[in-house]
Order: structure tokens, then C-alpha cells, then sequence
């Protein structure tokens, strides 16, 4: 099964990172969602424009407190989008933060059906927020009541880390897309444009999906991701 990498790069930073990972990626399908198609011309990938729906990168700086012991801040990015353009036409969306480099050839392998992701966090939504970004947990409590009826479901679902997950095809993913599109609504509505691990996770468990963790491994043995929050130019 071949799978179809994507990305978001929106503004100049990201745009030139972007880059750098379309031409680590030349041997793969790869889309790109982007607020400047052009500066992708000429690579192997598809450039479509897409304005965001809430802050991106340095804009969100002044408006949350940093999170991850004090080592870098949560952006709030739309994903979603890419990852649903990518599965119009393969059955597995692989999504790579535009600040990702990949060592090596692309790894062959099949997918399970649902979500993967790589694993960083293990942890339950519920778990994971009591050390980092607990200022998060209420806005979060709000989105659990509204889509699953109680609290309870922070304590099932599992927190994604966001830099590197793939969606494959089973079904249930539009129950995963609706849920994700919800929830965004939600936290936005909120004024919190933070924690989408939290909010994938629970879109995955609102679509009955099972986080795996295996998938992605020798993907991610190649990936070298910057993190660190927005970049300078």
C-alpha cells in the first residue's frame, strides 16, 4: 500500500523548511498545504493553498503560557486539512511537521487500519496534561463533556504526539474527521488554540480507533524534527 506524505507550511519559515523535507521525500507522493503554492514549484509535490483557521507559529506566542517544563510552546495547527487532502486519493495519509528532516530512503510497509503515531507520549490525555500544559485541562474537560458526555473519556483517550502520525482507511474516518473538525471548533471557541494531541486523541476515540505505536518506528528512526516552537526567518 503506498501511502501519501503531507504537511502544512505556513509562513516563510516553514515554507523554506518545507522545502528541505520535499526534496528528502522526491521519491514519494507528498502534499503540501500552504498560504504561498508557488514557492513550491518545480519540486515533486502538490502546493494547495490553504488559509488557516486560527494562530499560527510567532502569533500565538503572546497568547499562551509555555508548556513541556518550560522547553517550548504548543502551537495550534490545522493538520486535519492536510491529512484529509493526502487521502483523496491514497488510502494512508502519513503527516510530517514541516520542520522534519528524513535520513534515509522511505521506509516499505503496510498500515493498519486507523490512527498511528509515534511514541513519544503514551500517555491519557488526562495523564499527560498533569505535567504538561495543565492551564489546558479544563478547556479539555469542556471538549470531553461535549463529544462524549463526561470527563471520563480523558482518562481512555490517549494524548498523540502530532509531529509525525498517519491516518489509513478502515470506514470510520469521517467519525475521526468530524470529531477532529468539532473539537477544533470548540477549543477555538475557548480562545484555546493549543494541546491538538489531546484533540486527535479524542477524535480517535470518538471513531472507536486504537492508538498504535508500532507503525511509524522505522519511520521515525529516520526523522530528525526541530521543534523548539516558531522559527526564526
Amino acid at each position: 500500500m503506498t501511502p501519501c506524505y503531507c504537511t502544512l507550511a505556513i509562513h516563510a519559515p516553514y515554507r523554506q523548511r518545507a522545502r528541505l523535507l520535499c526534496e528528502d521525500l522526491a521519491s514519494a507522493a507528498f502534499v503540501i498545504l500552504t498560504d504561498e503554492p508557488d514557492d513550491f514549484s518545480g519540486l515533486n509535490a502538490r502546493a494547495v493553498y490553504h488559509a488557516p483557521t486560527g494562530p499560527m507559529a510567532s502569533e500565538y506566542l503572546k497568547q499562551l503560557n509555555p508548556t513541556g517544563h518550560g522547553r517550548g510552546a504548543a502551537a495550534y495547527h490545522d493538520k486535519r486539512f492536510a491529512i484529509q487532502a493526502a487521502l483523496k486519493d491514497y488510502d494512508t495519509a502519513i503527516f510530517l511537521d514541516a520542520d522534519s528532516r528524513l535520513h534515509g530512503p522511505v521506509p516499505e510497509g503496510d498500515f493498519l487500519p486507523g490512527l498511528s503515531v509515534i511514541p513519544v507520549v503514551r500517555h491519557s490525555i488526562r495523564t499527560h496534561l498533569e505535567t504538561c500544559g495543565s492551564w489546558r485541562l479544563p478547556a479539555f474537560e469542556n471538549l470531553a463533556r461535549a463529544l462524549c458526555g463526561g470527563t471520563g473519556a480523558l482518562e481512555l483517550a490517549k494524548w498523540c504526539h502530532e509531529s509525525c502520525l498517519a491516518v489509513t482507511k478502515d470506514g470510520k474516518e469521517d467519525l475521526f474527521f468530524t470529531a477532529w473538525e468539532k473539537s477544533a471548533r470548540l477549543m477555538q471557541d475557548q480562545n484555546a488554540f493549543s494541546g491538538e494531541g489531546g484533540v486527535i486523541g479524542l477524535a480517535a476515540h470518538c471513531a472507536g480507533w486504537q492508538v498504535d505505536y508500532e507503525n511509524l518506528k522505522p519511520l521515525a528512526a529516520l526523522l530528525e524534527h526541530e521543534g523548539g516552537g516558531p522559527k526564526p526567518a
